[in-house]
């Protein structure tokens, strides 16, 4: 049995307009929550092929490393924008 319970979550505009552009017309924004927090499997199939052959894993490795390093710059930008002056 389905137990009603509401609770009330504060999210940032541009988050809720995340969130929004997410919702399909008929979802309920609780169903897009569910919808997108599901874990869905990971087929490995659907990764054979995506890289180049010649790369090595210490060069992939290398790749992993900035790209994570560049989203955590851009991340601490975005943060300092939002802080209140």
């Amino acid at each position: 049995m389905f137990k009603l319970m509401v609770k009330t979550i504060t999210i940032m505009d541009d988050a809720y307009e995340l969130l929004k552009g997410k919702k399909e017309q008929d979802e309920s924004f609780s169903d897009t929550i569910r919808r997108l927090c599901q874990k869905s499997a990971f087929d490995i199939k659907k990764m054979v092929g995506i890289l180049p052959q010649e790369r090595s894993l210490e060069e992939l490795q290398r790749i992993i490393k900035e790209s994570r390093k560049q989203a955590d710059t851009n991340y601490q930008k975005r943060k300092q924008l939002l802080q209140p002056k």
